[in-house]
């Protein structure tokens, strides 16, 4: 594209200089023509002032020879006199011809050619008049005649003449002047133009290129600098460009591998396949890896072979078709793959025997817990009327902690079954299922719960969206310090998210606890005087976080507190990770 750009420059300050040419051209040409023109005509007055001398010069010659014949009588004069006659005619006639372009001379001229014509018929009635009457005849004729008075006439005609040739001379010498330095001027201007003209295309050609050459270095520190190998082949798999990261690829400089056939670079049977894979791209356009990108074996230097990802485009150069070819090393992504793989089955195989054990843990753990809860209602009811009230208050503690036990026992199952053991995913109407919560909690007298609806539908798992909500409404009721308790449960658009709230009057949770409090087995109150496992709210955050949320609680000590939570409107991330549709 940058070539092309430059090349229209080119063409663009070619195209303007030679329009500046043409236009100081044909000014020239003009001028010159106009030059031309003004000399010719400046030629033709000369020559007409040296005819219109002629003329004169032969009318007097031919009255010279005219007098010496009537004086002398001797014939050759009269020859010589008719001689000078013949030739003033034609000058006459070529005087005409020279001023033909001018009426005013013409006019002139006429007259002149009539003063010219009495006086010469005055010189013939003399000499008619000689050879009739005789040589003495002939001489007082002459002296009667009015010739001289003609011949001034016809010299007045003639200085009147030369003086408007010499005018009309002197203005177009004037002007002829004028042509020549406006034909100087035009052509000094046509070479500076001319010079400014290629002057500038050279400037912009060297400007042009320098950048380009810039652009091209540039282009090439890139190349050379980037982490993926860059190898270019054009249409007959010859390499032509191999850069640094290549040749940290492949073991070859790029100096060995530039100018042969980028097959060298394939193990079999690719290397064989590849030329026949580019001709068939090239006479059919199916592509298999070109303006696309896939995995393949790459052959090195040294034999070993390594995986890559190759990506192929194609790019053209005005008439040329070149290929690029961007080259990623896969080798440490295979073996984090691999390591990947090796650690996520470790992680099932642990999964699986800490799911075992939690089964066995949990069965040998409440087997003695039932038992000695038994005990303890066998000692409450076998020996009741022996027991004090210490002693009561003894078994009664005892029972208390079975029982608190099988319940922390019971949340720890559960706990290390969210996110291992998964439900079918629905479409939950929370409304109803808010509802079912507080039904099942059986909020006591003087507690009022409200569900300020109606509530979403979500795409989740029914049983843990239940936990839930009873965890986080249960344990608004579990910690009321008021006789008259109120529970508020409401949902808000959070763009992507639905954001969830349970807001209680209580005794609120002061800032230091309120992210302890999500931790598994954390507790706010002794356990003697409210029983809590420290589960419930652990359960609950891994919950809302397996469904693409987060929980977390706004609370002022004494004014109650609020838990919130957000659940995704799209639907939890699938198994990998990934956003459920």
């Amino acid at each position: 594209m940058r070539q092309w750009q430059i090349e229209s420059k080119v063409l663009a300050g070619f195209a303007l200089s030679v329009a500046v040419l043409a236009v100081v051209g044909a000014g020239l040409y003009r001028t010159t023509v106009g030059f031309i023109d003004t000399s010719d005509a400046v030629a033709r007055s000369q020559k007409a002032l040296t005819t219109l001398e002629a003329v004169y010069s032969l009318m007097n010659q031919a009255e010279s020879h005219q007098r010496i014949y009537l004086l002398l009588g001797l014939p050759e004069y009269l020859e010589l006199r008719h001689e000078a006659m013949a030739r003033m005619h034609a000058q006459v006639t070529g005087l005409r011809e020279l001023l033909g372009d001018d009426a005013d001379l013409s006019a002139h001229l006429d007259e002149l050619e009539r003063r010219i014509d009495v006086r010469m018929a005055l010189l013939d009635h003399v000499l008619e008049v000689r050879r009739t009457r005789g040589f003495q005849a002939g001489q007082r004729q002459l002296a009667a005649s009015p010739g001289r008075e003609e011949m001034h006439r016809v010299s007045e005609h003639v200085v009147f003449m030369q003086g408007e040739l010499s005018a009309r001379l002197q203005q177009r010498q004037q002007a002829a002047q004028a042509g020549a330095h406006s034909t100087l001027t035009m052509l000094g201007l046509l070479l500076v133009l001319v010079a400014a003209s290629l002057t500038a295309l050279h400037l912009q050609i060297r400007r042009e290129s320098s950048e380009r050459r810039d652009s091209e270095e540039r282009l090439r520190a890139v190349v050379d600098t980037a982490a993926d190998g860059i190898v270019t082949i054009d249409t007959q798999g010859r390499i032509e460009s191999f850069n640094r990261a290549a040749e940290r690829l492949f073991g070859y400089p790029a100096a060995e591998v530039i100018g042969g056939n980028v097959s060298r670079l394939m193990p079999e049977p690719e290397c064989s396949r590849h030329d026949g894979y580019l001709r068939r791209y090239l006479d059919t356009g199916e592509a298999r890896i070109i303006g696309s990108g896939r995995e393949v074996t790459a052959l090195r230097k040294d034999g070993s072979t390594i995986p890559i990802s190759l990506a192929v485009s194609e790019v053209r150069l005005g008439a040329r078709r070149l290929f690029t070819g961007i080259l990623h090393d896969l080798t440490e992504r295979k073996r984090a793959e691999q390591r990947q793989a090796r650690l996520i089955g470790e992680l099932h195989d642990a999964n699986e025997e800490l799911r075992n054990f939690a089964y066995v843990v949990s069965h040998d753990l409440k087997a003695p817990l039932r038992g000695v809860g038994s005990l303890a209602d066998w000692l409450a009811s076998d020996y009741a009327e022996r027991l004090d009230d210490q002693g009561r208050e003894y078994l009664d503690l005892m029972k208390s902690r079975v029982t608190r036990m099988d319940a922390l026992i019971d949340g720890i199952l559960e706990y290390s079954r969210v996110g291992r053991v998964h439900e079918m995913r629905t479409d939950v109407d929370l409304d109803a299922l808010a509802a079912e919560v507080v039904h099942l909690l059986a909020p006591p007298a003087g507690v009022q719960v409200t569900v300020e609806g109606p509530l979403p539908s979500v795409i989740g798992e029914r049983v843990r969206l239940q936990q839930v909500f009873q965890n986080l409404i249960g344990n608004a009721l579990k910690h009321l310090d008021k006789p008259e308790g109120s529970i508020r449960v409401a949902c808000a658009d959070d763009g992507d998210h639905w954001r969830f709230s349970v807001t209680d009057n209580g005794p609120g949770i002061e800032p230091r606890h309120q992210e302890r409090i999500f931790q598994l087995f954390q507790v706010l109150t002794p356990r003697d005087r409210k029983e809590s496992t420290g589960v419930g709210l652990a359960l609950v955050r891994k919950i809302v976080e397996l469904h693409g949320g987060r929980v977390w609680v706004e609370s002022t000590p004494g004014e109650g507190a609020t838990f919130f939570f957000t659940l995704s409107k799209s639907g939890p991330p699938d198994r990998a990770g990934a956003q459920h549709p």
